[in-house]
């Protein structure tokens, strides 16, 4: 089932007025495209005709255009406005419509409206502001939703790495509940610094990593020891097919330089190089090797889920 909410689907840039964009996110297959003025629209990607999907058809001036039989789609409504073999006075039918879901673009991000309920105006990604320069990025990786979100609690050096730094497993303090989402310190180090000893708390990096209770909207931050941000990285997720996680997400560098960075790091930062880089191959036997800890925290933290009598009947 569906949580409802704005779900990030999809970089803002990655949706354009030429090529409908397929995305599949929290269990929908959704088509997203712009009109010529630039508003974005979201239809679920199925032509109520035939069922093939909208994805495959183009952008035209009066929507999106089924490439099966040219049937075309209003982007706000989802009505179907044209088909191509009726008569010039003949109405279109009304059930001949596709399902729309309300869109709302911020921060980088085309959200989609997913469930029941009426939007609201907060976005996931609202405390995500870019300064300067941006590095972006999406991708499916073959890993659960479920499995994604925990061992990004549990062990988020799996699933990315911040360059030249190096994650430790030393947990600073408790997880914790803020705004929806359950948040996490780690220390961390240069890595051209010596691995201090685990009895040691005071570590010259800390990563915090916020993943939500409901929805897909994950929050990463390299922080100096002074809890002074460093990088800062929205990465949107969702269930893809078969199994799989929908990411697209965007990051950036902040302004502050650490006393203690390696000339490696200011060197990358000179030649505007990504600080950080999102795994599109992860590494099973790592992911194995964590430890179930933190993500009992989320597991507990989410409502249960109720089995319709049917299931059981």
């Amino acid at each position: 089932m569906t949580t409802p909410g704005w779900w990030a689907m999809a970089l803002c840039e990655a949706v354009n007025d030429k090529t409908p964009l397929a995305v599949a996110f929290a269990g929908e297959e959704l088509v997203l495209f712009r009109n010529a003025e630039g508003q974005a629209f979201a239809l679920e990607d199925r032509c109520p005709h035939r069922r093939v999907p909208l994805a495959l058809g183009r952008v035209v001036a009066a929507g999106l255009q089924c490439g099966y039989h040219g049937w075309t789609f209003d982007g706000a409504s989802g009505r179907c406005t044209q088909i191509p073999n009726l008569r010039t006075n003949e109405p279109v039918p009304p059930r001949y419509a596709a399902r729309a879901f309300p869109v709302s673009e911020g921060n980088g991000f085309v959200h989609v409206w997913l469930g029941e309920g009426v939007p609201d105006i907060d976005l996931p990604t609202d405390d995500y502001r870019p300064v300067g320069q941006q590095f972006t990025g999406s991708t499916i990786v073959n890993m659960s939703h479920e499995q994604y979100l925990a061992a990004m609690l549990d062990g988020p050096e799996c699933l990315l790495n911040f360059a030249h730094v190096r994650m430790t497993d030393f947990f600073l303090g408790d997880v914790r509940k803020e705004h929806g989402r359950l948040v996490l310190e780690r220390g961390a180090v240069w890595t051209t610094q010596i691995l201090p000893s685990n009895f040691v708390v005071d570590y010259p990096l800390i990563v915090r990593t916020e993943v939500p209770v409901q929805g897909g909207s994950i929050r990463v931050d390299l922080l100096s020891e002074d809890e002074t941000p460093l990088i800062s990285l929205a990465i949107a997720s969702g269930a893809n097919r078969r199994g799989t996680t929908s990411l697209c997400w965007r990051g950036f560098v902040h302004a502050e330089v650490p006393a203690k960075a390696p000339l490696r790091w200011r060197t990358a930062r000179v030649w505007h190089k990504a600080p950080f880089t999102v795994n599109s191959l992860i590494d099973g036997s790592a992911v194995a090797a964590l430890l179930e800890a933190p993500s009992r925290d989320l597991h507990a933290a989410r409502p249960p889920r109720l089995i319709p009598v049917s299931a059981v009947v």
